[in-house]
């Protein structure tokens, strides 16, 4: 249905055009007035409803010439202007245009809604009754259409001196096709009507107000007989009607028919004479042409046969595109799948927020991390440089301090020694000859019995208890002497000065200690940033030989793979001088690891792996160290026990030494003033002696107790000995090391540079990699992303093309099937063509031969009326407006509405 309703806008669309160019071209035999260089053309196109009710108006203006000004000015009405034909620009100004011709001729079309100076109004009768559009479609009967025409443009021009108003001329042709399997006995009073054997091709003329304006309703006859002339401004159809639809009705409007008479020069009638036998001869050329044609259909008729034979064979040639369109989709269908996912693998690796994108963000972010680190790395081998420089200098502060120790080594040993004598001289162990305690438990033992002797009268045994006593006494106070200069001398001081040193020692050991582990630390800090900065140094440059050796298995392309093997090498190169540089072995294993996982790696275009990263081994700093915890505790226990015997000591001192101090004073007093026999004093004598005695025995018992804890405490000083020598022994290993200190920090140092200049390469040569890398991808992501969008749009015309190939599959098997059809219609066409050159002859003896005779038998005024018509005051030249300088022209096409039953 559709492909029929197509088929029949394309035969009524062809009968509109073939009805303007059939007017248009016919024969100028007069020039009027000298046609100026720039002329404009317009066409008016009218949709109107199934009456002749206007509801679109479409103009469209060709300026012919203006390629001869660059800027040409025109004048219009119309709205939404656009140029249908070329590029030319234009601007407007109030009601003009001015276009920018760039030499060639314009192009435009625009709209308007103002009212046409002519208009059609077709009327519908069925079986007498008349009827609106929207209700005939399916009817059946007698119908009778009815085209009225008005001209709606009068001009008032003189016409033999007096004032007269004529309409401008216009000749109205409607052309119908109408179907003979809906339309029979079709008729029309003011036309033609041609059969190609199934559709009746319409075609009327009128000229609305011309038979006014000529005063052929004064001067001639209007009655019915054969001597009248008819000039109709109406027409009629007429046929029997089955299932009622109608195609669209086309009216043409010409403005300049008139002018075809060229009845300017003609002043007596014997020119009007010859003006009407240029117009006979114009109807027999007609009549002429009407013989050809029919002699063309002839033609036609014996020539469609080989055409008919090219539509089979473009029927088979359908047949093979049809199939080669079906295999052409399926192949669009995997390329846009394929297309869609390059995209899809695209966009995930290079978008913008891809996974390559990402990876090289984060190498890039790394990248700069490494140099922070690098540059935090170079700082703290700075302060390591000069933390180690401070550590040596107070190592042998230490070291000097402990130096001050060393008399301690034989001292200690020395008042361990005393400590144990003088322990045992008062233990009670020993003999009453070098024990004190022993010697003064047995004087107090003698005293007390020389007093229980005393009271005997054995004077013997007293005197020889005397004399013992005295000798005894004597050796006592020797020994307290003795005792006394000791305990100051040989305990009391050295143990002052022991403990001094002892805490010096312990503070030092304490301040020691805690730098040793400060420098541990930082040791430790700076050389795990060295190892994880060399690490991503290595790794770095792994990655960027990874995305290289990616870019090569896209590309194969041997340099890139030249230039990773270089950097693989370089990467090798610099491990090597790194380790050459150091001096540090865990540092040194810690790099030959490193480049023992690069091993002998290059890159091979042909069988390509991704590299590996390299894990540095951690690396523990040992700064050589002792255990001062034992010297610690020993000078700890030292202090203790010194405080021990000092307090001792200080008790004996406070309460008993003086005490004994001032007996022995006393006894070696007595000693001097005991005579030789004092008999008669002897008993109290003895008996204060061995009061005194019994005193001085509990002095001495508490005085060895407190030796024996001083002895006790003292033990453990000869390891303490052992000890300082080990301290002394450990700072002169340190002072050893402490020359490869100071050279290593200052080659950590100088390096330090080198190493920030080549992190500072290796960040610009990232970033040169990120823009390339963001350039390559923005490029990929378009590219991609257009061939993607563009997938839409092919996939959209392959099956369009499917659809197509399908289409025109159908449509040549519909053309193959009705081309015998058309063949038979161009043998009804030949006859046709027959009766309109009979039709034409007949025009010519009633019509045109008619009106010359009767022009020249009853013509009055008419020729003022004509010549009147053709003044450019009366002729129509436009509709939408023109400049002054230019000749006009216009048509219009007006096109009714379909009639048919809704869908």
């Amino acid at each position: 249905m559709n492909r029929n309703r197509k088929l029949k806008n394309k035969m009524m669309t062809g009968l509109a055009v073939s009805m303007a160019t059939v007017v248009g071209a016919m024969p100028v035999y007069a020039a009027g007035e000298t046609e100026k260089e720039v002329s404009k053309e317009e066409t008016v196109y009218v949709n109107a409803d199934a009456a002749g009710k206007e509801k679109d108006v479409t103009v469209s203006s060709w300026l012919k010439n203006a390629g001869v000004e660059k800027k040409l000015k025109d004048q219009t009405d119309l709205k939404d202007i656009k140029n249908v034909k070329g590029e030319e620009t234009y601007t407007e100004k109030g009601d003009s245009v001015i276009w920018n011709t760039e030499g060639q001729d314009i192009y435009y079309q625009g709209k308007t809604s103002k009212a046409l100076p002519v208009s059609v109004n077709l009327a519908y009768y069925l079986d007498g009754k008349k009827m609106s559009p929207e209700d005939l479609p399916g009817k059946s009967g007698h119908l009778q259409i009815k085209i009225h025409y008005e001209n709606h443009v009068k001009q008032t021009v003189k016409v033999d001196g007096k004032e007269e108003t004529l309409y401008s001329p216009f000749v109205m042709m409607t052309g119908l096709i109408l179907p003979e399997d809906i339309f029979s006995n079709v008729m029309i009073d003011n036309g033609k009507v041609i059969s190609d054997g199934s559709r009746n091709i319409v075609l009327g003329i009128a000229m609305p107000g011309l038979k006014e304006s000529l005063g052929l309703d004064k001067n001639l006859n209007k009655g019915n007989d054969s001597d009248g002339i008819t000039l109709p401004e109406s027409l009629e159809v007429s046929a029997d009607v089955k299932n009622f639809s109608m195609d669209p009705t086309f009216t043409i409007a010409l403005t300049d028919i008139m002018k075809e008479l060229n009845t300017e020069d003609i002043t007596d009638m014997d020119k009007l004479k010859d003006s009407l036998n240029d117009l006979e001869d114009t109807a027999l050329k007609l009549v002429d042409g009407s013989a050809e044609l029919s002699k063309g259909a002839d033609t036609l008729d014996s020539k469609y046969k080989e055409f008919d034979d090219g539509v089979n064979v473009l029927k088979s040639g359908i047949d093979v595109l049809n199939s080669g369109g079906v295999q052409l989709a399926d192949g669009i269908g995997s390329y846009t799948e394929g297309v869609d996912q390059l995209d899809n693998g695209i966009q995930t690796y290079l978008g913008s927020s891809g996974v390559l994108t990402g990876k090289v963000t984060e190498y890039v972010d790394g990248i700069n991390t490494i140099v922070n680190g690098v540059k935090q790395y170079t700082d703290g081998a700075s302060l390591l440089a000069d933390g180690t420089t401070a550590y040596i200098a107070g190592e042998k502060q230490l070291a000097a301090g402990a130096e001050g120790l060393r008399p301690l080594i034989e001292g200690l040993p020395k008042i361990t020694d005393a400590v144990g004598q003088l322990n045992s001289a008062l233990d009670g162990k020993g003999s009453t000859t070098d024990d004190i305690r022993l010697a003064a438990d047995t004087l107090a033992a003698g005293t007390q019995q020389l007093k229980d002797t005393l009271d005997s009268t054995d004077i013997h045994a007293m005197m020889a208890l005397v004399d013992q006593m005295t000798g005894t006494g004597q050796e006592l106070l020797r020994e307290t002497e003795d005792l006394s200069s000791m305990m100051q001398e040989k305990i009391a001081v050295p143990v002052s000065e022991m403990i001094a040193a002892g805490e010096s020692l312990k503070n030092n050991l304490s301040s020691l200690q805690s730098y040793l582990t400060t420098i541990q630390s930082e040791s430790e800090r700076a050389i795990a940033q060295a190892e994880q900065a060399v690490t991503n140094d290595v790794n770095s440059k792994i990655d960027m030989k990874n995305t290289q050796i990616q870019n090569m298995a896209n590309t194969a392309a041997d340099t890139a793979q030249e230039a990773a093997n270089a950097e693989l090498q370089a990467a090798r190169d610099a491990l090597d001088a790194q380790i050459a540089a150091s001096d540090d072995e865990a540092v040194i294993s810690a790099l030959t690891a490193a480049k023992g996982q690069l091993g002998n790696v290059t890159v091979d275009a042909e069988n390509m792996e991704k590299l590996e990263h390299i894990q540095v081994p951690a690396v523990n700093v040992n700064i050589p160290a002792f255990d001062a915890s034992g010297i610690v505790n020993a000078i700890e226990k030292m202090a203790g026990s010194y405080q021990t015997v000092e307090a001792a000591v200080s008790e004996l001192g406070s309460d008993e030494f003086p005490l004994i101090q001032k007996q022995l004073e006393g006894i070696t007093a007595m000693k001097n003033q005991i005579p030789t026999a004092p008999m008669e004093t002897l008993k109290e004598s003895v008996s204060a002696l061995n009061t005194g005695m019994q005193q001085l025995k509990g002095g001495i018992s508490q005085l060895s107790g407190s030796v024996s804890l001083l002895d006790q405490s003292t033990s453990t000083l000869p390891k303490t000995s052992k000890g300082i020598q080990s301290l002394l022994d450990g700072f002169k290993n340190l002072g050893n090391a402490n020359q490869k200190l100071l050279d290593g920090a200052g080659e950590l140092k100088q390096n330090a540079p080198i190493l920030v200049q080549g992190v500072g390469t290796l960040q610009g040569g990232t970033s040169q990699l990120s823009h390339g890398l963001d350039e390559l991808s923005t490029e990929l992501c378009s590219g991609a992303a257009m061939l993607s969008a563009n997938s839409g749009t092919l996939r959209e015309g392959a099956a369009t093309l499917t659809s197509g190939t399908g289409e025109l599959l159908s449509g040549s098997n519909t053309l193959q099937d009705a081309s015998g059809q058309i063949q038979e219609g161009i043998s009804q066409l030949k006859d046709g063509a027959k009766t309109l050159k009979d039709g034409m002859k007949e025009f010519h003896e009633k019509g045109t031969k008619k009106l010359k005779d009767t022009i020249e038998d009853k013509v009055g005024n008419i020729l003022d009326r004509v010549n009147a018509l053709n003044s450019e005051n009366c002729t129509y030249d436009t509709f939408s407006g023109k400049a002054d300088n230019m000749n006009g022209n216009v048509k219009f096409i007006i096109e009714t509405d379909a009639i048919e039953a809704e869908e």
